[in-house]
């Protein structure tokens, strides 16, 4: 997962969905201080993570397939 990956709560689905998400469509969770504020941050909702991945195909944390 990375080191910057934060555990959701064992029942919060919605997380754990979103995690699943973001993880599968290439997003990596890493700590990079040189990319810092050069990149969008990870959503916070499940709902807002198909945006997020059509807007940042070029993000420094998804792999490239």
């Amino acid at each position: 997962m990375g080191r910057a990956f934060k555990v959701p709560k064992k029942g919060d689905t919605e997380q754990w969905e979103k995690v699943r998400a973001l993880w599968f469509a290439g997003f990596r969770f890493v700590n990079s201080p040189s990319a810092k504020g050069t990149y969008d941050p990870f959503p916070e909702r499940l709902r807002e993570v198909e945006d997020f991945v059509r807007r940042n195909a070029e993000h420094p944390f998804r792999i490239k397939s």
